[in-house]
């Protein structure tokens, strides 16, 4: 289990030091603020602090900790902590003892390393509750626990020995299924939602679906008949699903949410199990509130609340967090949750738990909270978003503190995405290195996609910048790396067809447009179209192959390995044709050993593509470590292990097109201490700060998205959201008619806009004193030009207004 230990102390051993607040500031050598100081004191009673970014939550929580236990409340071990990460439970727990030695209320001669261990993640407190508890309810008690790749691969071996029938999932590729079947177990545990209720919801669906208004013209709206067909879609997918389960009961694995859905069913169902928990935990701190799930709610207020007193209510439980700083929903956090807490965690007496907030930033200049003050305007004047509960954050405004600077606040735009890197690249070359502002490490370029990172770094390498990509879904994007991955993709799949255009047109190949098109086209002959004839039909197969080299795969129109195996008499040039065949029988030997694990298959196709000498036969790629990099590939690949011995090509696809797309394939990435620039995701940055941010291609459609991937009615990997643990605060479809599927998608269109806002938020708030936002209208895949997001004209705007006080400033200084 993932517990780090905060030890217990003998009676003897701690001092009641503390009868007032000054006392407590005095002993920690900390001038708390008048907001940390009624947090920090206040009664024993339920409470939700909502701390705003930078504003020292977690030396609050220390202090709290310290002030409990030095006014003689609470002992030490009666305090539980709980956080997301080992790291934060580390620092936490670290945090809370340096603290309780400062002030002196507990001695290092009081300090017992076999006492209780109090501060731990949420997913190892269920696993804790599961073992002591579990068989309670009939749930094995020590399972082995799963995660990231091993997933995957445990629901590909389901996918692949499924036996159908299927009318439905049969259309997609194993991957695809596989990442489906995840997802949906994923949702059905946190939301705590199983097949019989899912099959429940899907009958009476049926039901309003076919009964719902017809057309003008006597016929089914589409957007109706492809809502029946995704229901059939998401039971067939439930089906896998419970093979799933069937398949970890077997093997004796659990995942962290199958561990949480049962801790959320002891507490719920075994009224002794609460009891014991609050016997032993007088005081509960709830960390990064805003990112439980519905799940871990259910299970912290099964433990620590109740109807009455003696079954919980009262029991004195603060939650930390902001809403703010939500980023987490696609996967399964609800935001709705801290906003709630007052009313989930009543007092004792009744009445909604007290309130408290932290504004005062302790990181960032105020230019830069000015900044993010703006960006989160949208979440505190909507309703819906900020008040589901009787919390409200209305008024919560970032403030610096007096003496704190400015801070420097830059935008920039440009006609083209290279223009942007380039400029990106000579201002970390103008503010690292050797330069007073900042090392290279305290550097860092966020992104809002994984796609963006692979331009940048290699710009920044070819400047000999040191530079770390952080995570794997980076990495994915890194030519060399694409290209393992599309020639694995090749090798499960024969109509892979982008992956097959990109390792053609790549520079290995390097095949032109023109001898492309006359493989396409021998491709429709051999899908059986009438060669030459440029119909509607052929005019459509024309435009799968557009969409081919656009990454979008034709998979069910045509495919390219067809031709490459038979190329017709067309007129290829000579060298193409050569070319074309050498590449058939590449990949044809590769398929040979598809069996292979997939470690040992990776490593033959790296060997096989020549990228272990290219990249040390290239200075610049030498210089750069490039092969470093695909090292850090093959061994994540290597740590796609599984229970059981049964490996997947297709599970480890699946696994990595889930870290490309979400970054859900792994644990949270943490940068190293190495002394270079971070690149990452915005998503992989919550937690962290730098003294510089830079925030690349700030244009409508890049960040914000406006990608909704969330809709159940299209989407059949989505519990359908009346059966969400968060249905109350989140969008509803108020019936199965066209006009209501259309105006719920425009409500998740809404509630994806804020989504972004929170993530911009993040952003922003990680910068110590630069924020640097860009953006550029054109890229070459682009057909027409992006426009700057309202996240840089906000900063373009701060920026403006920091250069017009300083000629204010200037001119002042020349007329004095």
């Amino acid at each position: 289990m993932s517990i780090v230990s905060l030890n217990s102390v003998r009676g003897n051993d701690i001092r009641r030091r503390f009868t007032n607040p000054g006392e407590l500031s005095e002993a920690l050598a900390i001038a708390f603020s008048d907001q940390q100081l009624a947090a920090i004191t206040a009664p024993l009673e339920p409470g939700v602090i909502i701390a705003g970014a930078g504003s020292g939550k977690t030396t609050v929580m220390a202090a709290r900790v310290v002030w409990l236990v030095g006014t003689g409340a609470v002992r030490p071990e009666e305090v539980l902590g709980l956080t997301f990460t080992r790291k934060a439970a580390a620092e936490l727990s670290m945090k809370v003892r340096k603290a309780l030695l400062d002030a002196g209320v507990i001695t290092d001669q009081g300090i017992d390393e076999a006492g209780e261990q109090v501060i731990m993640t949420y997913d190892a407190f269920a696993a804790r509750l599961v073992t002591e508890h579990g068989s309670r309810i009939g749930v094995e008690a020590e399972p082995t626990m799963i995660t990231g790749a091993t997933r995957f691969r445990l629901a590909a071996r389901v996918v692949s020995a499924a036996a159908g029938p299927f009318d439905h999932i049969s259309r997609l590729k194993p991957a695809s299924i596989t990442e489906r079947v995840l997802r949906l177990d994923a949702e059905m545990q946190q939301h705590l939602v199983g097949q019989a209720e899912l099959d429940r919801h899907a009958r009476g669906y049926r039901v309003a679906l076919g009964s719902a208004p017809l057309n003008n013209r006597g016929n089914v709206f589409a957007a109706v008949r492809n809502a029946g067909a995704v229901a059939e879609e998401r039971l067939e997918l439930a089906g896998l699903v419970s093979d799933y389960q069937h398949l970890k009961r077997r093997l004796g694995v659990v995942e962290f949410a199958d561990q949480m859905s049962v801790a959320a069913r002891l507490a719920r169902e075994v009224p002794q199990v609460s009891m014991a928990m609050r016997n032993t935990f007088r005081v509960v701190l709830l960390d990064e509130y805003q990112d439980t799930s519905a799940a871990q709610a259910l299970m912290l207020q099964g433990l620590f609340s109740g109807a009455a007193v003696a079954d919980g209510r009262g029991h004195p439980v603060t939650a930390v967090g902001d809403p703010f700083q939500a980023i987490y929903g696609w996967r399964g956090a609800a935001a709705s949750n801290i906003l709630q807490f007052a009313d989930d965690f009543p007092k004792a007496a009744g009445g909604v738990a007290s309130s408290f907030a932290l504004t005062v930033n302790r990181r960032s200049g105020q230019s830069i909270l000015d900044v993010a003050n703006q960006l989160a305007r949208p979440l505190r004047e909507r309703p819906d978003s900020t008040s589901t509960g009787t919390v409200s954050v209305a008024g919560n405004l970032l403030q610096a503190p007096e003496a704190a600077g400015r801070g420097e606040v830059r935008a920039a735009t440009f006609e083209s995405w290279p223009e942007e890197v380039s400029w990106i690249c000579d201002e970390v070359v103008r503010l690292g290195g050797d330069s007073a502002t900042a090392s290279w490490a305290e550097i860092a370029i966020l992104t809002r996609r994984n796609a963006d990172i692979a331009p940048l770094y290699a710009e920044l390498t070819a400047r000999d910048i040191p530079v770390e990509i952080v995570g794997l879904g980076g990495l994915l994007n890194l030519p060399e790396v694409m290209d393992v991955v599309s020639t694995l993709r090749a090798i499960d799949d024969v109509t892979a067809n982008p992956d097959v255009v990109r390792l053609l047109t790549g520079p290995r190949w390097n095949i032109g447009p023109r001898d492309l098109a006359l493989l396409g086209r021998r491709a429709r002959e051999l899908a059986h179209s009438e060669p030459g004839m440029l119909d509607q039909r052929g005019q459509e197969l024309l435009n799968a192959l557009e969409q081919a080299v656009a990454e979008v795969d034709p998979a069910d129109v045509v495919c390219l390995m067809d031709a490459l195996d038979s190329p017709g008499e067309l007129p290829y040039a000579a060298e193409a044709r050569k070319r074309f065949s050498r590449f058939a029988a590449e990949l044809g030997l590769l398929r040979s050993y598809s069996d292979e694990p997939v470690l040992d298959l990776t490593r033959r196709v790296i060997t096989t593509l020549g990228l272990d000498v290219e990249l040390v036969a290239t200075p610049q790629f030498d210089r750069a470590s490039r092969r470093d990099q695909l090292a850090v590939f093959v061994d994540a690949v290597g740590d796609y292990v599984d229970v059981d011995g049964d490996a997947s090509l297709a599970g480890l696809l699946a696994y990595l097109q889930a870290e490309l797309e979400q970054g859900t394939g792994l644990d949270q990435a943490v940068p190293s201490d190495r002394d270079a620039v971070k690149l990452l995701t915005v998503h992989k940055a919550k937690g962290l700060e730098w003294t510089v941010v830079m925030l690349p291609a700030l244009m409508q459609g890049i960040f914000p998205s406006d990608r909704v991937t969330d809709n159940w009615v299209s989407n059949p990997a989505v519990l359908p959201a009346e059966l969400r643990g968060d249905a109350t605060s989140i969008p509803q479809l108020d019936d199965a008619t066209n006009a209501a599927m259309a105006d719920y998608k425009l409500q998740l269109k809404t509630q994806q806009s804020l989504a972004e806002d929170r993530l911009a938020y993040v952003a922003a708030t990680r910068a110590k004193q630069v924020l640097v936002g860009t953006g550029h209208h054109w890229r070459v895949d682009g057909v027409r030009p992006r426009q700057p997001s309202t996240y840089l004209k906000l900063i373009l705007e701060e920026a403006r207004r920091q250069d017009q006080v300083a000629t204010e400033a200037t001119e002042a200084g020349a007329t004095n």
